[in-house]
């Protein structure tokens, strides 16, 4: 029998399941669409949440313990999304799921062009410690709140991310970008007027908040600003009584030295399923 999806909202029954408010730190992400709207909710009513996005191609699957033996069930899921359009679809699925889907890898790869890329998956990481001592800001800097209706503010973050829109990859969706980071809790090192460093917090949930990004420009590191603002973002979610947690690519060794460094534990890995052609 084909398991049937229906679109819910973020007030479905399925989010009171025991075993869903236990993932709640792998899947920070799909708490905070159930508010955000920046995602379409699709649910089978009893072990399966699928989100997929507005705008662009990343599908968060989360799937109740019970179900993860059951090949049948994971393929119509697939299939859904791939009936579903998303152009270059990546979806990311629990570890301890994944790894028991052998014989969906090789029908994905088959027939729905889906692949496993487990070298791009995301390690999930939790902190659990106290607030951090913070060292003293150097001469000429300090750390501001970005407000999104500031003129100066705004060339900040532009002229921050313009420095490194290539190594990100925005060349085509700058504008989109730098607007998204203007719209989300960002926090700017300011250095004789120019932003040098950045955090971001957002998609909070009832335990947990989470640190969505730390850059730093290119000449700027190896000089501890990365670090810096990781410790002020985890100091600032300790203040509201949150969890911090983040999502980082397990590849990405620089940011995994700068989370232990920090303090963070991994917590958990999610798996990567990416569609090759439509």
């Amino acid at each position: 029998m084909v398991t049937k999806f229906d679109k819910i909202s973020g007030t479905d029954e399925i989010f009171n399941n025991k075993e869903y408010l236990a993932d709640s730190v792998i899947f920070n992400s799909i708490e905070s669409a159930r508010i955000e709207c920046t995602y379409d909710i699709y649910s089978d009513h009893k072990n399966v949440i699928i989100l997929t996005a507005k705008r662009g191609h990343r599908v968060w699957l989360w799937t109740s313990g019970t179900i993860k033996d059951d090949t049948n069930r994971l393929i119509d899921i697939c299939r859904f999304i791939r009936d579903c359009k998303i152009p270059q679809a990546e979806i990311y699925l629990k570890h301890d799921v994944a790894e028991n889907f052998s014989d969906l890898y090789a029908l994905a790869t088959l027939e729905l062009n889906y692949v496993v890329r487990d070298e791009y998956s995301l390690a999930v990481y939790e902190y659990d410690g106290e607030k951090l001592y913070e060292a003293e800001n150097g001469e000429d800097e300090r750390i501001i709140r970005i407000d999104k209706d500031n003129a100066e503010h705004i060339k900040l973050v532009t002229d921050f991310y313009r420095a490194l829109s290539d190594e990100f990859g925005w060349n085509n969706k700058f504008d989109r970008k730098v607007n998204e980071y203007l719209n989300t809790e960002l926090y700017a090192l300011v250095r004789d007027g120019k932003m040098i460093a950045n955090a971001a917090i957002g998609s909070p949930t009832e335990k947990y908040l989470r640190i969505k990004s730390v850059a730093v420009l290119e000449d700027e590191r190896r000089k501890g600003y990365g670090y810096k603002m990781c410790v002020f973002a985890v100091n600032k979610i300790k203040e509201r009584e949150r969890t911090p947690m983040l999502y980082t690519h397990v590849g990405n060794a620089a940011a995994v030295s700068l989370w232990n460094k920090t303090g963070f534990n991994e917590k958990d890995k999610l798996y990567l399923l990416k569609l090759e052609n439509n």
